[in-house]
């Protein structure tokens, strides 16, 4: 017998040992050490019928204060899931062990950095965004951003009354600028109007448990007609949708790049030539295109801008005495000469805590991009087996009264200490853009966007609620429509310029 031959026998029997120990560890820290809070469930289904009606957020709040925890657990057909509804959680996992943390659950949006699993390709998305969005060059997307703010307040002072449009079509049509370089004038546009289909197919598909198929991963295998299954129907028009949405404006821009026709600055056209560089990463024109697609479909761009300006008109039209403290702010620092700049924000902190109020009172995003854990783990003396899915409750984070005091009062003055931004309270931007490795990398790009559009809006307009025909102000309800990007519900609010010298600047 060879030496080698001498020792298979024991190195196979150690391996062996070896994956019989792991096996026994998980089994016995499953069986050992409970899951965290969360109703019993049933056998096989589990928690599938304790899972809550719309809104999901109210209702996961609901069911954690009932058990009395903040990382409230179901079991959905075997699928764990774990909602966390205390703000230090999420960062105390990430600094545990931030890889085992990071990737997604796959709802259809493999192809997007957002939904992207993680591994090799992400990390290949993901540096070449952060090359052109990291918070030292963001600055460059600076012009355009106040050339589409400009363009909303134009359109503002046309027609006050589609303000709610106006906030979309901001959104929407700076980030097409952005991502393409295309200068879209109104709804119309063939890429806009391509877009915009498909983000509402993806704010749609995203919602945790939207469709059976979430819970009952069975039904992927049913045919269309079967009780059930219209995910499948949805789920066919939505993929043309994003294609056709994806591929329209990368198209065109490719074109334009091969035909030496390229006019305007884009973050696809800059990739396109740079690309012999960035091949060397790994990065291919299949990389640029669906990067290209992120940046305007991804539901953290778009939507929650869109989002956050709408719930920015509501939070003013309720809360006229907050509107006169900004505006007061904007006189004192521009002075009505000029409109206010992204180089004015240190001189303005009252606008930015306006901007993180606005963020806690209304979140885009009442539940964060789920992550799933990697592998088994122990958090606290409770087992979070792999596979599990990690949500945060922002909209629970955000009512938390420790953090917060009276919760449901705006109130941009609880983010200010002696005039000044307070470190101490926390900020919002922390829950909204996510957390970990997940953390939303256009989110520096998306803070100047809203502190300019707010800005620049107090500065020129007055916001307040309309009058009914008895000479009553007409109160809006806060009220938003259930999607993975929540918007409020249309309202009316009285939008008028401050005056003539106002409408100047607006023209320009």
């Amino acid at each position: 017998m060879s030496l080698s031959e001498k020792f298979v026998g024991p190195v196979l029997a150690v391996i062996a040992t070896g994956v019989i120990l792991a096996l026994a560890r998980r089994k016995w820290a499953s069986i050992r050490l409970p899951y965290p809070p969360g109703p019993k469930g049933y056998p096989i289904i589990g928690n599938v019928l304790n899972f809550p009606e719309n809104p999901i957020w109210e209702g996961l709040t609901k069911m954690a204060q009932e058990y009395n925890t903040d990382t409230l657990h179901l079991n959905l057909l075997g699928s764990h899931l774990v909602v966390l509804s205390n703000s230090d959680l999420a960062p105390g996992l990430a600094e545990r062990d931030s890889v085992k943390y990071s990737d997604r659950p796959q709802m259809g949006m493999s192809w997007a950095l957002a939904g992207m699993p993680y591994g090799k390709t992400w990390r290949v998305h993901r540096k070449v965004f952060h090359r052109f969005f990291n918070v030292a060059v963001v600055g460059q997307y600076d012009d355009k951003i106040c050339k589409a703010v400009n363009v909303f307040l134009h359109r503002l002072s046309e027609s006050p009354d589609r303000f709610l449009e106006h906030a979309h079509f901001l959104a929407g049509s700076l980030n097409l600028s952005v991502a393409y370089g295309l200068d879209v004038e109104s709804e119309s546009d063939k890429f806009y109007s391509a877009s915009n289909g498909a983000i509402n197919d993806l704010s749609a598909a995203l919602i945790p448990g939207a469709f059976l198929v979430d819970v009952l991963p069975i039904l992927k295998y049913v045919p269309e007609w079967f009780p059930g299954a219209g995910f499948k129907k949805f789920g066919k028009t939505a993929k043309e949708n994003i294609e056709k949405a994806v591929n329209l404006p990368f198209q065109y821009v490719k074109n334009a790049f091969q035909a030496d026709d390229i006019t305007t600055s884009s973050f696809v056209a800059s990739c396109l030539e740079d690309l012999p560089e960035l091949s060397k990463d790994g990065v291919d024109e299949e990389t640029i295109r669906s990067l290209g697609g992120t940046i305007y479909l991804d539901t953290r761009s778009a939507s929650k801008t869109s989002s956050f300006l709408q719930s920015f008109f509501l939070a003013a039209t309720l809360h006229p005495e907050v509107v006169c403290l900004a505006q007061r702010e904007l006189d004192e620092v521009v002075g009505g000469e000029r409109l206010p700049e992204l180089s004015d924000i240190p001189q303005l902190p009252y606008i930015s805590a306006f901007v993180k109020e606005v963020l806690r009172w209304g979140p885009p995003v009442p539940l964060s991009g789920a992550h799933r854990v990697m592998e088994d783990d122990v958090y606290k003396g409770r087992f979070i087996p792999a596979g599990t899915a990690i949500l945060d409750n922002v909209w629970a984070m955000f009512r938390n009264e420790s953090d917060y005091p009276d919760p449901l009062t705006f109130n941009p003055g609880r983010f200010l200490k002696d005039g000044q931004i307070d470190p101490n309270v926390k900020d919002p931007e922390l829950q909204v853009f996510g957390w970990g490795r997940r953390i939303c990398p256009g989110r520096h790009f998306a803070l100047r966007v809203s502190f300019l559009a707010v800005a620049r809006t107090l500065a020129t307009f007055d916001i307040s609620k309309c009058i009914d025909e008895d000479g009553n102000p007409i109160v809006p309800d806060r009220k938003y429509t259930f999607g993975a990007v929540c918007h409020p519900l249309p309202f009316r609010s009285d939008i008028k310029p401050r005056s003539t010298h106002a409408l100047s600047l607006i023209a320009g």
